[in-house]
């Protein structure tokens, strides 16, 4: 991603059997000789780590499909547009693979709430469901394990970065938010079990 280095802080959560991402984005004030925009960068994403158990000891894919809320207030003439980066890669690794790069127009996002023009206003992002496995070369399915043993538990831990820009339609003023988190993917081969019944049938005369 291009722009400037992203501030890092980790949100890690314990909810099982959830892969997402949400949070919100506030807009400030344009101010008659100096405008100024804050954009509210404090929990603005968030992920749940995943369990899952797999008798080949693989995975297919590891998804997401991220939902937004961004709001803002007295931007004169609304805003032009709302630029959005995300990108995914595997925790302490370098390189990354760009999810998304693109505003509010694009056909994988669906918007809801008021239009950029509104000097006041608030909209919601979802973004179609993405296999992270899929996009490039730093995050793959073999990255989580693969041919576990019975009984085998791998965990890898990716890093999700998103990036908003905000850019006012009056003199293009823009701010950005960077958020960085983590969640876990746990994989499990469990290990087999097996009974055995049955009857002798046994008789005499």
């Amino acid at each position: 991603m291009t722009g400037p280095t992203p501030s890092r802080r980790t949100v890690l959560k314990s909810l099982a059997a959830i892969t997402g991402a949400g949070g919100t984005i506030a807009g400030g004030s344009y101010l008659a000789a100096q405008p100024s925009v804050a954009v509210e960068t404090e929990n603005v994403l968030d992920a749940a780590d995943v369990r899952i158990e797999r008798n080949d000891g693989e995975l297919d894919a590891v998804s997401i499909a991220p939902e937004l809320a961004v709001e803002w207030a007295d931007f004169g003439g609304g805003l032009d547009r709302i630029g959005i980066t995300l990108s995914a890669a595997l925790d302490g690794e370098p390189g990354y693979d760009l999810l998304f790069d693109g505003t509010t127009e694009a056909e994988t996002v669906t918007t809801d709430g008021d239009s950029l023009g509104a000097v006041d206003g608030a909209m919601a992002l979802a973004f179609d469901r993405v296999d992270i496995t899929a996009v490039g070369d730093a995050v793959t399915t073999s990255d989580f394990g693969t041919n576990l043993d019975p009984g085998e538990v791998v965990t890898t831990t990716v890093e999700l970065t998103l990036r908003v820009d905000v850019v006012g339609s009056q003199n293009a003023e823009t701010e950005t938010a960077f958020e960085t988190v983590t969640f876990d993917v746990t994989l499990r081969n469990p290990e087999g079990e097996a009974t055995a019944s049955g009857a002798a049938n046994t008789d005499a005369e």
